[in-house]
């Protein structure tokens, strides 16, 4: 992490609640600099067009606030930052309107200008149709290199994390929250965020580390999933949605948005439904993804998809159909005992390959 005054004070810009990045980022080019805009006077800042309500909240927050401190807290939590004005900044993310001044993350910064973004929303109630087809849709892609984007939120987002991390694949979260490990949401994605970091990912966000979350930071953050992003993918959406907002934030930045057909009586239809009929880029499998990123189609046969899988899951795995089938009629297939039939099945369940749907039944994802 950088230190020179000007990153120590654009980050304490970013500590302030009062003036958001796009009036501060005009600031900073008409005072020059962000010490500049830390230090304005109030003559100053009227000057350069702001309100004087705003400029009292302004200077009394600014009061508050010591940059040498900020630095030195940021490095005792072992937490980075990243600043508009750094080469490395994601080159996608200065596209965006009011991109934030400053990223604080942990993890692998060479994710910042990945060069093949996915980026994956839709409900935090997932859909059993979802967690069938997601593997499907996603494994290949995955392996191909493309870089699995979302929220860590719940259901779909914390489903494309884990489908990156079992395939060993590159994954960023972006959260609403601060990065204080007490501070994250949702704290029960903790565990997840830690395995993302240990593992070669990158948890970022906006927010100071010390921050809690906020139901109007989760919009706001949807901008930023969508701006690292080469394209959009919306699994289910209701008809008022996050991840509808995501779609609006991704055509809003010319990023192509791409949807999973649905069960027209679905819960999370309306929303994917709509986004079809306004020209967003069915999916109906991975190579139509694939496409988008420019990448030939991927090998479909599962020993290629994951070699470590035992000679035993690679039998019942292809016993299995996306019809359920119960572990009776497996095992009379597999001529295998029904430990070794038990232990595959749970295996291949947590490799995101087969779903247990109760009552001894099973269906391939």
């Amino acid at each position: 992490m950088k230190s020179d005054l000007t990153d120590k004070y654009l980050v304490s810009l970013n500590w302030l609640n009062s003036i958001g990045p796009a009036t501060l980022k005009k600031l900073i080019k008409k005072l020059n600099s962000p010490e500049a805009v830390f230090k304005a006077s109030f003559f100053d800042l009227r000057k350069a067009g702001l309100e004087e309500k705003i400029i009292h909240n302004f200077i009394a927050e600014r009061q508050k606030i010591d940059p040498d401190k900020i630095i030195a807290y940021l490095a005792k939590e072992n937490i980075q930052v990243i600043t508009l004005t750094d080469k490395n900044y994601p080159m996608l993310l200065k596209e965006i309107y009011a991109p934030p001044l400053a990223l604080y993350y942990r993890g692998n910064a060479k994710l910042f200008n990945w060069q093949l973004n996915l980026a994956v929303v839709g409900s935090r109630k997932i859909s059993t149709y979802s967690q069938m087809v997601m593997p499907k849709l996603l494994n290949p892609v995955i392996t191909r290199g493309v870089n699995i984007i979302s929220g860590c939120a719940l259901g779909v987002d914390t489903l494309a994390h884990q489908l990156a991390l079992a395939n060993n694949g590159q994954t960023i979260a972006v959260i609403g929250s601060g990065l204080n490990w007490n501070c994250f949401y949702p704290q029960s994605n903790v565990n997840l965020a830690q395995e993302i970091i240990a593992k070669g990912g990158l948890i970022i966000s906006e927010y100071p580390p010390h921050l809690k979350a906020q139901t109007f930071h989760f919009p706001l953050r949807n901008r930023i999933i969508a701006g690292l992003a080469n394209a959009v993918l919306i699994m289910e959406a209701a008809q008022k949605s996050g991840a509808l907002l995501t779609a609006a934030y991704a055509l809003e930045q010319n990023r192509e948005v791409l949807a999973v057909p649905q069960n027209i009586n679905a819960l999370n239809a309306a929303g994917v439904d709509n986004l079809i009929k306004n020209g967003a880029k069915v999916i109906t499998s991975s190579n139509d993804i694939l496409e988008i990123f420019g990448l030939e189609p991927g090998q479909m046969e599962i020993e290629l998809k994951l070699p470590n899988l035992s000679a035993e899951e690679i039998m019942i795995y292809k016993l299995l159909s996306s019809e359920p089938q119960h572990i009776d009629k497996i095992a009379e297939n597999a001529t295998l005992d029904t430990a070794i039939i038990n232990a595959s099945l749970m295996q291949l369940e947590l490799k995101g390959l087969v779903k247990n749907l109760g009552n001894q039944c099973y269906l391939k994802l």
